[in-house]
């Protein structure tokens, strides 16, 4: 081979070699794409989720407990009783109860005359409940000793059957004792369950005959 080819040959494989290395060069300059992550796709929320999320987070507490209670009330006859079922608040104190459920036997019985108020409860440590009724009970009392019966120990029956701590029943009306509503039962003593003839008859088999 001549010279001059020699010649031309080096300068072609130095021509290659310099266009290599200006091509990595170029290549290393150039900037890095960004490695992405792929994200998980989540469909959006909607309907009932929706409504869960904008819900008043009061609405949903639960109610305050409720007690059940039966009422000794006068029945259609109008010589003995009836049972009637109501609920209270089970998160009162014993006396608020006594209250309450008096209320109501004054509201549903026929056998507590009209316009008549209740002023107290008082619950002693020893189970006796004094009931202090304004003066209207005796005022408008129908009187009879058969009424009379049917007011006291429809009272007594419900106090007793709801509150196991009430064991007796004392009425008085004004903050004081009296003798009677209308001459006939004697209430300067207390009462507990209402004797069997009075009693609704499902339960005639099962209370003991008590009339004091």
């Amino acid at each position: 081979m001549s010279r001059r080819l020699l010649v031309v040959a080096g300068l072609i494989a130095t021509l290659l070699i310099g266009a290599g290395v200006y091509t990595t060069l170029w290549l290393i300059e150039q900037p890095t794409p960004p490695t992405t992550t792929a994200q998980p796709i989540v469909p959006p929320v909607t309907g009932a989720a929706d409504s869960t999320v904008a819900e008043d987070p009061e609405a949903v507490e639960a109610a305050p407990g409720m007690l059940s209670i039966r009422l000794y009330v006068l029945d259609a006859s109008g010589t003995s009783f009836a049972t009637e079922n109501h609920e209270i608040p089970a998160d009162a104190t014993l006396q608020e109860q006594s209250r309450e459920v008096i209320q109501l036997l004054m509201e549903q019985s026929a056998a507590f005359p009209a316009d008549i108020e209740l002023r107290d409860v008082f619950i002693t440590s020893q189970g006796v409940a004094f009931v202090d009724f304004s003066q209207e009970l005796v005022q408008n009392h129908p009187g009879g000793s058969s009424a009379e019966e049917l007011t006291v120990f429809g009272l007594s029956n419900t106090l007793l059957a709801n509150f196991p701590p009430i064991k007796l029943v004392r009425i008085l009306v004004e903050g004081r004792e009296i003798q009677s509503l209308a001459g006939h039962l004697d209430l300067t003593v207390p009462y507990g369950r209402a004797p069997a003839y009075l009693n609704p008859e499902s339960e005639r088999s099962e209370l003991p005959n008590e009339t004091n």
